[in-house]
C-alpha cells in the first residue's frame, strides 16, 4: 500500500508542477507570476474584442498582437519553469530573470521599435 500512495502522491506532484509551472516562488516573485499571466489573458480578450475599434485605443496589427503574445510567453517560460534543472523552485534566481528580460524584451522588439522598421527602406542587392 506504502508503494501504492507514493506512486499517487508523485504523479499528483508531477500533475501540480505542470499545470503550475514546476515553481512555487513566495512574495513578491510569487504575486508577479500571478500577475503577469492576468495581464496575458486580459491583452488577449481585449486584442479579441471589439471594444478598441469601439473605443478607437489599443489596436494592434498582427505584427504586433503576435509580437506582444510571444513576450508574454517568454517571459513566463523563464520565471515560472526553472531554465536548469538544478534551479531551486521556491525563488526565481538571477538568471532566470535575466533571460525572462533579455528574451522578453527580444520577443517585445517589433513592437516597440515598429514604426521604425517599417520606415527602413527595402534595399536592392548591388550586384555590380
Amino acid at each position: 500500500m506504502t508503494n501504492t500512495t507514493n506512486t499517487s502522491s508523485d504523479v499528483q506532484d508531477m500533475v501540480a508542477q505542470a499545470d503550475t509551472g514546476a515553481r512555487n516562488p513566495g512574495g513578491i516573485p510569487g504575486k508577479i507570476l500571478w500577475f503577469v499571466p492576468l495581464c496575458w489573458s486580459l491583452f488577449q480578450l481585449w486584442y479579441a474584442s471589439p471594444l478598441p475599434y469601439i473605443l478607437d485605443i489599443g489596436k494592434f496589427n498582427n505584427t504586433e498582437a503576435r509580437s506582444i503574445h510571444l513576450a508574454f510567453a517568454v517571459f513566463l517560460a523563464f520565471t515560472a519553469y526553472p531554465a536548469l534543472s538544478r534551479s531551486p523552485r521556491d525563488r526565481i534566481p538571477a538568471l532566470d530573470w535575466a533571460l525572462a528580460f533579455a528574451g522578453s524584451f527580444s520577443a517585445a522588439y517589433l513592437y516597440i521599435f515598429y514604426a521604425e522598421l517599417a520606415d527602413r527602406p527595402v534595399h536592392q542587392p548591388n550586384w555590380m
